[in-house]
């Protein structure tokens, strides 16, 4: 059976002729091809209303949190920096619930970039609004080269699903400022980059909850390891859909009325 992904999507603000001005729904076309071609069915979520969020949950096997803008520090009790970027609040606040009920319904997640920024705020961790907070961060991490080139080595830690996928290091791209600074309660640093900021962070003990830094949908068409890392991702979002199958409730026909 087919898996269906659901990936957050970002809001999109459009001006079109005649002055009207609309907001929009917005998803990079790499997420949905890396998807497709993973073998799965893509599924875009609009920012709503939270009340949503079970909705949209019940209906998909697994969750993309894909990357966008900075996250509010608003989220864990801290006050803007002079460098913090464009933030979506209702974003924010969606895509947590987003987060939590997936969690709550035990299926997989890929969090990429903001999404494993919101990942480590869902269990309490908190971010540096920007890596010049970071001691000794002295990388790119802001990269100016081609989204599709990788730029930078990370080092992953054994025992991790992490290191089970990619093995030992990769090498990534690199398109954000924030990054993890306290880590969330039960999750674990599971790569970092050569300067000390972390890359990835895990959630030991279950199927499939992984958060990375970098973009890994842009440079899997010549990645094997990234592509492999959707690839796991899909299967172990298919083997909670079968389970769901067999799982569910008894169907049972109401008998037709006799004829007279």
């Amino acid at each position: 059976m087919t898996a269906i992904i659901g990936i957050s999507a970002a809001e999109l603000a459009e001006q079109v002729p005649n002055t009207i001005s609309r907001n929009g729904t917005y998803v990079g076309g790499d997420y949905v091809s890396v998807i497709a071609k993973s073998g799965a069915a893509p599924f875009v979520i609009p920012v709503t209303d939270t009340g949503l969020a079970a909705t949209f949950v019940n209906q998909m096997d697994g969750l993309i949190l894909s990357g966008g803008q900075d996250v509010s520090p608003a989220l864990y009790g801290a006050l803007p920096q002079a460098k913090l970027g464009v933030t979506s609040i209702a974003r924010d606040i969606f895509e947590l619930a987003l987060l939590k009920e997936t969690l709550a319904q035990k299926k997989p997640v890929l969090a990429i970039c903001r999404g494993a920024q919101l990942l480590n705020i869902a269990f309490g961790g908190t971010l540096h609004q920007d890596t010049s907070y970071v001691r000794n961060a002295n990388l790119e991490h802001m990269q100016q080269d081609q989204a599709t080139r990788a730029t930078h080595r990370i080092q992953i830690e054994k025992n991790s699903q992490l290191y089970s996928i990619l093995g030992s290091t990769a090498q990534v791209n690199s398109f954000h400022h924030q990054a993890v600074d306290i880590l969330g309660a039960g999750l674990k640093i599971t790569a970092t980059a050569p300067d000390g900021v972390v890359e990835a962070i895990e959630k030991p003990g279950v199927p499939f909850v992984i958060g990375v830094q970098w973009h890994p949908e842009l440079i899997a068409e010549n990645d094997i390891g990234m592509q492999r890392m959707f690839q796991e991702f899909v299967k172990s979002a298919e083997r909670g859909s079968i389970k769901q199958i067999y799982n569910a409730p008894p169907i049972h026909l109401k008998k037709r009325a006799t004829l007279r």
